[in-house]
């Protein structure tokens, strides 16, 4: 109970620090190009998580050996896959598409999961599920139901609905192919792979080193932040949950996402509509509801 307690925790933490992202994230990219901003985030995050595998755990060598082949896939996958799907195809989207596809994800990891790890839903689930993604709704579209129904879609969603498969993928993947290994090497080494494909991506896009170089101080500290926060704890943290709580539970949390831009957009100053307030109150409702956190945190030792 205390673990699942603590899995709860952390999975907010995640939704928490990957929600900042947007906010720190939207400074960055006004004067670095999104895939500069996302390789060097993530090749200080890929770093930083390494050097504290190598200090924290052990026999990280016998369970690289044992699951390279599940590492490399979801590396690309959930770190390459994802990010890069996520920022090319808001080149040719609105921002709202984007977040609302990416909002279905844990409808779409909670189907895999059933088909994949045999995971059955209760209905509570389904219904936790659906009242979140429409607090997301409220959330996203600014209080305006308009930007909703004056929506057109175009192939990038396709690439961000591929994103988003690629993240239900990553995250059951976790937990069904990967062995004996902890929450700290899963990250590590998929982070690590992951990384790799991002980068080698954008130097195939443009001059990597020499963005690099250009890139101000203060956007450097940004990214370091995005690096470490919202990168290293959030996939560490996220991993955490899956190993304990499961993929479907821990993927519902994802909603969580806006709901925190939200708030850190309103401590800087942007007043939310009553509409958003709404999504955001149905978006934690749904969320409790599905996960059944409600019951883990009223229940007595």
């Amino acid at each position: 109970m205390k673990n699942n307690k603590l899995a709860f925790l952390l999975v907010t933490l995640s939704a928490f620090f990957w929600g900042s992202n947007f906010n720190a994230g939207s400074i960055v990219v006004a004067s670095v190009t999104p895939l500069t901003a996302a390789s060097e985030r993530f090749i200080i995050a890929a770093i930083a998580i390494f050097i504290f595998m190598l200090i924290k755990d052990k026999n990280n060598f016998i369970a690289f050996k044992s699951n390279w082949k599940p590492y490399t896939l979801l590396g690309l996958c959930g770190i390459t896959g994802f990010n890069l799907a996520f920022f090319i195809g808001l080149q040719t989207t609105s921002p709202i598409n984007g977040a609302l596809i990416m909002a279905t994800s844990p409808i779409t990891t909670t189907l895999i999961a059933s088909i994949v790890d045999k995971y059955r839903v209760l209905w509570s689930q389904v219904i936790g599920m659906l009242i979140s993604l429409v607090g997301v709704i409220f959330v996203i579209s600014n209080g305006d139901i308009n930007n909703i129904i004056k929506l057109h879609f175009s192939h990038g969603d396709l690439i961000i609905l591929l994103g988003n498969l690629a993240w239900a993928i990553y995250t059951v993947g976790c937990r069904k192919f990967i062995s004996n290994s902890t929450p700290l090497q899963t990250t590590t080494f998929t982070m690590l792979i992951g990384t790799v494909g991002i980068v080698l991506f954008t130097v195939f896009q443009g001059n990597l080193v020499n963005e690099i170089i250009n890139i101000s101080l203060g956007h450097h500290l940004i990214l370091i932040y995005m690096g470490i926060i919202g990168s290293v704890l959030a996939y560490l943290f996220w991993n955490v949950g899956i190993k304990t709580l499961g993929a479907a539970k821990t993927s519902i949390f994802f909603n969580l996402v806006p709901v925190f831009t939200l708030l850190l957009a309103f401590i800087n100053g942007l007043i939310p509509t009553a509409l958003q307030l709404i999504g955001a109150i149905m978006v934690i409702g749904g969320v409790i509801g599905a996960t059944g956190a409600y019951k883990t945190v009223m229940k007595k030792e």
